[in-house]
């Protein structure tokens, strides 16, 4: 309960590689609107800096995607330009993501729920602001909302 901020800071870290683990993924990484925060990625992966640098710049469009999918307008697709891997999003409060990049994230979905509870704990815990979501709400009355978003990869 009264972790230090490295403490949360490790066990994030240890979350994320435990759910690119799960997925069998290349990388995963904690965003939010601004960049990149966080980042595991596996000993065997490809150039990770190119994923690294894709998602830092398509921060900003990525946290457009829950609002847009459930009020049904349209959107373009930050990742439409990446065809190498299926992503698994994860969002907090629409303030921060976890992204799992993996051939089936499908899968992931199925089997993460109780470790995203866990992930979801520590971040709100490591920032208070993360409480409330994009719109200030939420503070102390209600859980966390978790919005989570599924992109196949494209079919060869």
């Amino acid at each position: 309960m009264f972790e230090t901020r490295e403490t949360l800071a490790q066990e994030i870290q240890r979350l994320l590689g435990a759910l690119r683990g799960l997925a069998g993924g290349r990388y995963a990484c904690l965003i939010e609107p601004k960049g990149v925060l966080f980042e595991d990625q596996a000993a065997d992966s490809p150039a990770p800096w190119a994923l690294r640098r894709f998602l830092a710049e398509k921060a900003t469009a990525v946290f457009t995607i829950p609002g847009s999918l459930s009020s049904e307008t349209a959107m373009d697709d930050p990742f439409a330009e990446w065809e190498e891997d299926g992503f698994f999003l994860a969002f907090v409060n629409g303030r921060v993501a976890a992204v799992v990049a993996c051939e089936d994230p499908g899968a992931l979905e199925a089997q993460a729920s109780r470790l995203l509870k866990v992930l979801v704990d520590r971040l709100i815990r490591y920032n208070p602001a993360w409480r409330a979501d994009e719109k200030g709400r939420g503070l102390f009355f209600s859980q966390p909302r978790l919005d989570i978003v599924v992109i196949g990869r494209p079919s060869d």
